[in-house]
């Protein structure tokens, strides 16, 4: 393959320089949190400060344990200053590209290591703060084992955060920007696959090897994973000698397999000095010296993988008919597919689910929340809504490319197959099932599911065979509060009602201005709805108007059954006589336009009456 290496902007070349710097202080920083972690000095100076500057004085007057711990603190600050110039030189030398916004993500990695690295220190040292954090997860594992999770995700994530940013290196710089002789073949989707196979066992191996550091515990799985690693690793070697003759791959190869036998020796000879003793109290002994390597060795490993895993997808992915790679068709094409994702899962629909659910928990449970018990159910409940729109596209790909609105979207258009659409959907909804199960309750997980069925088991083939499919398909729309409130009390009270009620009744004139606004691609698309028997519109009006009407009556719910006080009651009146002033505007007008305001105030309305009732009941 040659290569035709383009000059990089002043702003390019500054951020491949900081992003090579990143790189190095993140070796470094990985290398002496190993040896923290080796002589367990994690704890020897239990504050911290946000005052980062203050670090830098204690280090220099520390000795031991100390000065690890806090020379680990001044690499990582270093660090983070180095990220915010690459963020910046990233966005600058990039502008309009979607790789500007790799910096960013960069800096915003580095960041939550940080945060992590926070945590793990105050819930040992500070006992407000850990008071503060039993309460908000509801206690149960004791502090000891709180540090060990924290300690395990701070080192796990610092090795992917070494990966990425060995990534972002590479996509910074005159190799990569450069145009390649690169013809897809047959061979190239088997190497992607085996090359990603082996980069996820590689992420598992290194957060298995966390655990057995903090915990003592395992060793006999790491040394298996070891085993599975090893083979995938020659594995790819073998295929890229085989079938990839360019110069990074080859290079990243040889590289990985040097790199293999030296970290299985790093591993299995201090085993064999201590005789299976994972704790050494002195740093600059042999077995903690090999140790502290081990990391080192293993984080480097990940990270050619890595970027062996980059450019494999790059110049095995050329599209038909080309047969030079170019960086911006492939980050377009990346930039392309993550959109696609995020359309398959209707990403706006799920952010809308996550907000009603944690306004259901908090009104149910007003006061510290249950942080865990909240995000589980937010993360849960989203990701079923996720999988069951993607589900839904693909029941409907044959309507949607009939439909103007929706024949872009990836099935209709082409650009994803129905089996990957069906199978990112059914994974989505299992793993968000599963969430919501484990670390919620069952009551929640059976409405979540019950959500699922009723969009695609009832509301979906009833699309096309009554009008009345508006009202079955606001039963899964109201019923995300619901599980918020399940979620906070553990049973379904009748506050749980009322907002399934206010929720319902409000979808349905916000679901008939779309329909009369898109009553054309319906029709086309052999949908049953109002709109598209109803041609001059009086009648999908005078609907919208009575359902206003009846969700001014049912946003008083609140107020009768002692959830909120009359403080509330008047909000929610002034807010329903906006809504209603919009639907008695599209009922005189009835065009395209005034069909627009009834849909936009109504997104409007209901996170006004949410927040109005939250603050009512805070």
């Amino acid at each position: 393959m040659s290569a035709a290496p383009q000059n990089p902007q002043p702003w390019q070349n500054l951020a491949h320089k900081l992003a090579w710097l990143c790189v190095a202080l993140t070796l470094f920083m990985i290398a002496v949190g190993a040896m923290v972690t080796t002589t367990r000095a994690g704890d020897t100076n239990p504050g911290w400060s946000l005052r980062f500057w203050e670090w830098f004085a204690t280090w220099w007057q520390s000795d031991g344990g100390r000065a690890w711990e806090d020379g680990h603190r001044v690499v990582g600050t270093v660090v983070g200053l180095a990220g915010i110039g690459l963020a910046v030189a990233m966005a600058k030398g990039n502008p309009g590209r979607p790789r500007r916004w790799l910096g960013l993500a960069a800096l915003c990695l580095i960041g939550l290591q940080g945060v992590i690295g926070g945590l793990r220190v105050l819930v040992v040292s500070d006992p407000a703060f850990r008071d503060v954090v039993l309460d908000a997860t509801g206690g149960g594992l004791d502090v000891e084992l709180r540090r060990a999770v924290k300690a395990m995700l701070h080192g796990f994530t610092a090795q992917v955060i070494f990966a990425a940013l060995c990534c972002v290196a590479v996509m910074c710089g005159r190799r990569w920007l450069g145009d390649h002789h690169a013809p897809r073949t047959p061979a190239g989707g088997t190497s992607r696959w085996v090359a990603g196979i082996t980069l996820g066992a590689a992420l598992c191996q290194l957060a298995l090897g966390t655990y057995v550091r903090q915990t003592g515990h395992g060793v006999m799985w790491h040394i298996g994973g070891a085993t599975l690693v090893s083979l995938g690793v020659i594995a790819s070697a073998l295929r890229i000698m085989r079938h990839h003759p360019f110069g990074p791959l080859r290079a990243t190869a040889w590289a990985s397999c040097v790199l293999l036998c030296v970290q299985v020796s790093l591993g299995l000879t201090p085993l064999l000095m201590t005789g299976g003793d994972m704790f050494v109290s002195e740093a600059a002994s042999a077995v903690g010296l090999m140790r502290t390597a081990h990391v080192v060795c293993g984080a480097t490993i990940l990270a050619l993988l890595s970027v062996q895993a980059l450019w494999l997808f790059r110049l095995t992915g050329t599209p038909e008919g080309m047969v030079n790679s170019k960086a911006q068709d492939f980050e377009a094409a990346v930039s392309g597919r993550g959109h696609d994702l995020l359309v398959l899962g209707k990403f706006r629909l799920s952010a809308l689910v996550m907000v009603t659910v944690a306004a259901g928990y908090f009104i149910a449970s007003p006061g510290m929340p249950h942080v865990v018990t909240l995000f589980a159910t937010m993360a849960g409940v989203s990701l079923v809504a996720g999988g069951t729109g993607a589900l839904n596209q693909y029941m409907e790909r044959r309507r949607d490319a009939l439909m103007d609105r929706t024949r872009n979207r990836p099935l209709p258009a082409g650009r994803m197959q129905p089996m990957t659409a069906f199978l990112l959907g059914s994974a989505t909804v299992v793993a968000g099932a599963a969430m919501v199960a484990m670390w919620v309750n069952w009551l929640a997980c059976a409405l979540t599911l019950a959500t699922s069925f009723i969009y695609l088991g009832i509301y979906t083939p009833l699309k096309t065979r009554t009008t009345a499919n508006t009202l079955v398909g606001a039963i899964p729309g109201a019923l995300p509060p619901m599980i918020g409130w399940v979620a906070a009390t553990g049973e379904v009270q009748l506050g749980a009602f009322v907002l399934f009620a206010i929720l319902f009744v409000w979808q349905l004139p916000h679901f008939w201005a779309i329909a009369w606004l898109y009553r054309n691609d319906y029709r086309q698309g052999g949908m049953k709805m109002l709109s598209t028997i109803d041609e001059e519109g009086g009648f999908v009006a005078r609907q919208i108007v009575l359902w206003c009407v009846a969700l001014m009556l049912t946003s008083l719910l609140p107020m009768f059954v002692g959830t909120a006080s009359p403080k509330f009651g008047v909000a929610a009146i002034l807010l329903g006589l906006g809504f209603l002033g919009s639907g008695l505007l599209h009922l005189r007008r009835r065009t395209r336009e005034s069909a627009r305001v009834v849909f936009l105030v109504s997104l409007l309305y209901l996170p006004a009456l949410l927040g109005a009732l939250l603050i009512d009941v805070w």
